[in-house]
């Protein structure tokens, strides 16, 4: 349950946090600034493919190659500017459902890019992730990634307190400061609060640490979970993405 919490809150999160700046002209220029970023993809789209990473017209690789439902990447490094992204279906590359023409990224910031929906109706969304925890606390955003799932509140287990109130899809929370521990949570429907999709295991929190909350699946598909990411700057992978094509 208190998974479920945490994907609603996560939801607000995505509408209320920042996101990577995005221009749709074909006519935008790529260009590469100093320093990198860490980017991270997540396969949240239910009946989509495993898919592949292209940047800038390159397959990127291992660890953003082969990602199948639920997946999700390490934080791989990519130089800060602009950058052309495209999803590719991995038996099929001719077939990419996500075709960014640019995304801004800055140095030393780091970045969740999720696909989400169904496939003929998939999206990428985008999320900036910060936060720095105190050695303290933790800090936990929720992400509501799945398309067909109602608005839903995030509830203790015995729904006596609302940790996040009409968290609707694609919102994600602000990083909320939590004691280190573990929190048994639900995530209910905001119209119907007896009816909760959502109730995963308790949650362990270590102080110091920084995490998401992915809510994904289909509420008809019956596929919905919770998926639980670090997103701490000391978690990220070392792995370098091409900076262009050849």
């Amino acid at each position: 349950m208190r998974r479920t919490v945490i994907l609603s809150a996560a939801l607000l999160a995505l509408s209320a946090s920042p996101t990577l700046a995005q221009d749709a002209s074909p006519d935008a220029s790529m260009g590469a600034a100093d320093g990198t970023a860490m980017v991270r993809v997540l396969h949240a789209s239910p009946d989509a493919p495993a898919v592949d990473v292209y940047l800038d017209g390159v397959a990127v690789g291992a660890p953003l190659a082969g990602l199948s439902f639920g997946s999700m990447s390490p934080y791989v490094e990519v130089p800060a500017g602009s950058h052309a992204i495209k999803v590719c279906a991995t038996a099929d590359p001719s077939v990419c459902p996500i075709d960014v023409p640019e995304v801004s990224v800055e140095d030393g910031q780091q970045y969740t890019v999720a696909a989400t929906n169904v496939l003929d109706s998939i999206e990428a969304q985008v999320l900036v992730d910060t936060g720095s925890p105190s050695m303290d606390q933790a800090l936990v955003r929720f992400v509501h990634l799945a398309a067909d799932a109602p608005p839903v509140d995030v509830l203790t287990q015995d729904g006596s307190a609302a940790i996040v109130s009409n968290l609707a899809y694609p919102g994600a929370s602000d990083y909320l400061a939590l004691d280190a521990g573990s929190y048994d949570l639900k995530v209910c429907a905001t119209a119907d609060m007896t009816v909760c999709p959502i109730d995963p295991p308790a949650v362990e929190v270590a102080a110091g640490q920084t995490y998401s909350v992915f809510a994904i699946g289909s509420l008809e598909g019956g596929s919905l979970s919770a998926l639980v990411a670090v997103d701490t700057a000391a978690m990220a992978a070392s792995s370098t993405a091409p900076s262009s094509a050849p």
